[in-house]
């Protein structure tokens, strides 16, 4: 394994650690905060402090109408609209389920992969993935299965998730088609800034918006800092240097890290759907990805 690739699976498993974090946290923010003062605040706050080292880089790097064009349109895909979809969908429904239901991110980026990346899926792959998407439509759908044909709040939740995914995945996607071209400073940096614009007529029709319970104050420096700052960065740079397939296996890594918090400090029970679910998409995964990653070494840590 050469240097980069090192770099590359460090900088995603330090990105799975972050986000995989931030669902709970988030979570207990709303309880506090609405979802469109939480991402004004976090957008304010990644702006300010990327706005000068965005600005030298731009300079330095001089981007013409077209790339401008590219920072604007993936910045807007990646981060409001992704961000909105997840918090609006997070206050609606359990994490353990948002978290559950994240997994389909990366089905969704390998078949991308496939069809736009021209990257090749085994046997074994599609039949693990097959599991994979069984157990997270199982996830999505578990609402119906308790309260039936109704669109409840639980129901509703999951579906935003689900929609926050396959914006993250349509990102991904354009992100690594577009290679060394685009600056992952530069577009990390820019998604936040747009972000913000795009929130501003909210709060200037409604100023009440920016009030906000100082118990939310931890959840927006985090993901302000932790989750934005460093945790986009690091997905940019390695997803852009390891193949599509491989970089989104780092993602299965989030739920292990977010499940248990939300089990043991937000009081979230599984249910038995839920533990199915989790059982197809944990089966998926072995299956699709233990001769390609030779996933029992790495069992310890995921």
């Amino acid at each position: 394994m050469n240097k980069e690739r090192k770099k590359a699976y460090l900088a995603l498993l330090t990105t799975s650690l972050i986000w995989g974090l931030a669902l709970p946290i988030i979570k207990y923010s709303l309880s506090f905060i609405s979802p469109l003062t939480f991402l004004f605040y976090r957008f304010l706050i990644v702006s300010v402090i990327l706005f000068i080292p965005l600005g030298l880089k731009v300079k330095k790097e001089k981007p013409n109408l077209k790339k401008c064009f590219h920072y604007l349109a993936l910045g807007c895909l990646g981060t409001p609209l992704t961000l909105m979809l997840l918090f609006y969908g997070l206050q609606k429904t359990a994490t353990i389920n948002a978290s559950l239901i994240s997994i389909f991110t990366p089905i969704l980026i390998i078949l991308g992969g496939v069809v736009f990346l021209k990257e090749n899926v085994s046997r074994q792959e599609r039949l693990g993935i097959s599991f994979i998407f069984g157990g997270a439509l199982l996830t999505v759908l578990e609402p119906i299965f308790k309260n039936g044909l109704s669109f409840n709040q639980g129901l509703i939740g999951n579906l935003l998730i689900l929609g926050g995914s396959l914006a993250w995945a349509s990102f991904s996607l354009l992100r690594r088609k577009a290679g060394e071209t685009l600056d992952s400073f530069v577009l990390s940096a820019s998604s936040f800034i747009v972000g913000l614009i795009i929130l501003f007529p909210f709060i200037t029709f409604n100023f009440s918006l920016l009030t906000f319970n100082l118990n939310a104050l931890p959840g927006i420096l985090y993901m302000a800092i932790l989750g934005s700052v460093i945790a986009y960065f690091t997905y940019i740079y390695g997803f852009s240097k390891i193949e599509a397939s491989e970089a989104t296996l780092f993602t299965y890594l989030e739920p292990v890290f977010a499940i248990p918090v939300a089990i043991l400090f937000l009081g979230e029970k599984p249910s038995p759907l839920f533990l199915l679910g989790a059982f197809l998409i944990v089966g998926g995964v072995l299956i699709s990805q233990t001769r390609k990653l030779k996933l029992p070494r790495l069992l310890p840590f995921s």
